[in-house]
């Protein structure tokens, strides 16, 4: 997020959350267009997030990822904020909000590599919580030597039994879900490409005990 109208676009995604009256905002990576942003764009992006009171979670992608230096060692988008919750820990971390019965599981990249595993070291599920999952990376059909950097293999999403993988980096809006398991990509908030709207959409998940989970796209125009 780097122009006047990627601001304008991540404003329409907070006015979304709050129109739609989300319980809990996940960012999948790539908030930032890279680690030398301004601080200008920092402090609008802090003003931006206070405008919620719900919890987000943040994953550093590929492009604002954990490197020396990188924007999220310069800027503590937490300070002040106990609603903003930033994943910085390299072999994964879990948050628990305990208020939604959630829990929220992510892996900061450091470098985007084919090395690099996003879903590694997830722990198993949590049968009393909605399970959440956070990974950014390259989705493989079949198990195989990776070409691109971070992949991402269907059957590691399959076996994590979590019940819902909020997934960044493509840009097209995909349903990857394996077995129970419910993977989507949101696809990019912003299309710099083609001659459609530049405006694009966002993911609302509904959880049910009842009616199971329901995956909607909201347009941000």
């Amino acid at each position: 997020m780097h122009r006047d109208r990627g601001r304008r676009v991540f404003r329409r995604i907070v006015d979304r959350a709050l129109t739609d009256t989300v319980d809990l905002l996940l960012i999948a990576g790539d908030l930032f267009d890279h680690n030398r942003v301004s601080d200008e764009t920092v402090a609008f992006v802090r003003t931006e997030l206070e405008r919620l009171r719900q919890p987000v979670v943040i994953l550093p992608g590929n492009h604002d990822a954990l490197l020396t230096n990188a924007i999220y060692d310069r800027h503590d988008l937490a300070a002040g904020a106990s609603h903003v919750h930033v994943i910085r820990q390299l072999n994964g971390e879990t948050i628990d909000f305990p208020e939604l019965e959630v829990v929220v599981w992510g892996r900061a990249m450091e470098e985007h590599a084919p090395e690099f595993r996003p879903l590694a070291h997830i722990p198993g599920r949590d049968d009393r919580r909605w399970c959440l999952a956070m990974a950014h990376g390259f989705f493989y059909e079949a198990r195989q030597r990776p070409e691109r950097s971070s992949p991402i293999f269907a059957d590691e999403v399959r076996d994590t039994g979590w019940d819902y993988i909020a997934l960044g980096h493509q840009h097209v809006q995909t349903n990857v879900s394996q077995g129970r398991v419910a993977a989507h990509y949101a696809g990019a908030p912003l299309m710099e490409w083609g001659s459609g709207h530049p405006a694009g959409t966002v993911l609302r998940i509904d959880f049910s005990a009842d009616d199971g989970i329901r995956v909607e796209p909201r347009p941000l125009d």
